[in-house]
């Protein structure tokens, strides 16, 4: 045996940047090297403190809202529109083509809708007895009008790119909000490296995390040498075990039109969105598997 993966919940930082540079480098290979630059509004309070904001990224001339958090004082007075259109704005300065998110049913699908998102996607029970919705803007029509600030006499906030300390305050919001409406949502991170024999760092591997009773393969990627003996097959029946032993419904991810789509449709995984000219030319496909629920074992009572 030449290689060989292991799984962990906690991965060291060069580790994990050993298996991302791995993928990148190979979409590189294929045309599509690394483009991301961060995208950060700050919401601040009249002291100066972040108390919300919106994180994402452009790349690929696309824009990925990762999350958006305005705290319940402030809801009603239009910072969550105000925010969205400044990343807009931001996204279409960028030359992105289009924007895309995700969120819950119990979280703002409405309120994106009527920013002009739409649904391409959405996977039933995640977590159980909610929706999650994945959703996109295009952005080939003309720049929307200008709007006023809210309380543009008095204003509570102010906007403002870029801070390290911004995702802490988001992911706190979200959290407690989504533990309101729906329970602990148990994020666990986990990860399998595939090693050479005496190798410190990882050849590849899989890396992703269980969130709401599912779990999300975010970074899969094996070296050419090590590809067409059934290691990669191998590595995502581990991660589907891994998954069912967290209690998990099912797995989702998504990959490209140029990376691995016939591949995970020949391990059971369907198509449940598609996103068109992402990178232009091409397609970035979602897809998802339920996973069968594990049986007591006969000794169980």
């Amino acid at each position: 045996m030449t290689h060989w993966f292991d799984l962990t919940s906690q991965p060291s930082a060069e580790e994990e940047k050993a298996a991302r540079d791995a993928l990148w480098d190979a979409n590189a290979a294929a045309g599509h090297p690394r483009d991301r630059t961060g995208l950060t509004l700050l919401l601040r309070d009249a002291a100066g403190t972040v108390v919300g904001g919106l994180v994402g990224a452009t790349g690929w001339s696309w824009c990925y809202i990762e999350n958006l958090a305005v705290p319940p004082a402030l809801r009603g007075a239009g910072w969550g529109r105000r925010l969205m259109a400044a990343a807009e704005a931001e996204a279409r300065r960028r030359g992105c083509i289009g924007i895309r998110l995700d969120t819950y049913s119990f979280q703002a699908r409405g309120f994106y809708e009527k920013l002009g998102f739409s649904v391409i996607g959405q996977i039933e029970d995640c977590p159980p007895g909610a929706t999650r919705f994945s959703m996109t803007k295009r952005l080939d029509r003309p720049e929307p009008a200008a709007t006023p600030w809210p309380d543009a006499a008095a204003p509570r906030a102010t906007i403002r790119p870029g801070e390290a300390n911004l995702v802490p305050v988001l992911l706190a919001g979200l959290s407690a909000h989504s533990v309101a409406e729906a329970g602990p949502h148990g994020h666990a991170p986990f990860s399998l490296a595939v090693h050479a024999p005496g190798a410190a760092q990882p050849a590849g591997g899989l890396s992703g995390y269980s969130f709401f009773n599912w779990m999300f393969i975010q970074y899969f990627f094996l070296p050419e040498s090590l590809r067409g003996q059934g290691l990669g097959r191998a590595l995502m029946r581990q991660a589907e075990a891994e998954a069912q032993a967290r209690g998990c419904t099912g797995i989702w991810l998504d990959t490209f039109s140029f990376q691995a789509l016939p591949f995970y449709e020949s391990l059971g995984y369907r198509q449940f969105g598609r996103l068109d000219d992402f990178p232009p030319g091409h397609s970035r496909h979602y897809l998802m598997k339920r996973l069968p629920m594990q049986r007591p074992n006969d000794g169980d009572a």
